[in-house]
């Protein structure tokens, strides 16, 4: 748990401060908001609302990461039985304005890791 209060201001509000900070709940609450779609073989885009900013974001997680898997006789990433799970590491890569932020930074600063299963087709 952490001493920060991240709840989404009001729309006519100031935006939140750009903090490097994560806390569990940001990946309990992208594994429940996030979709998973699989654009090409072998590459995931993950979409949904930053867990501290609740702005829209897409992460894409490409082929390299499964590899190794799909060499084993993996089957495809989909929604059902877990064959493997995947930790992938997370970040807020927002465009909206966070004060603070360093210029060479994107999103609000939050991160988390979300574990990512690989289903039988």
């Amino acid at each position: 748990m952490t001493d920060h209060d991240d709840s989404a201001p009001p729309p006519d509000s100031e935006p939140l401060p750009y903090r490097e900070v994560t806390d569990e709940k940001y990946a309990e609450s992208a594994a429940r908001t996030f979709t998973v779609d699989e654009p090409d073989p072998g590459t995931l885009v993950l979409r949904g609302p930053c867990p501290r900013c609740h702005a829209l974001i897409d992460i894409a997680v490409v082929d390299g990461v499964f590899r190794a898997s799909r060499l084993l006789g993996a089957g495809p990433w989909r929604r059902g039985r877990s064959t493997a799970d995947h930790e992938e590491p997370m970040l807020c890569t927002c465009q909206e304005s966070h004060p603070g932020r360093p210029d060479d930074a994107v999103g609000c600063g939050a991160y988390w890791t979300l574990v990512l299963s690989r289903q039988d087709g």
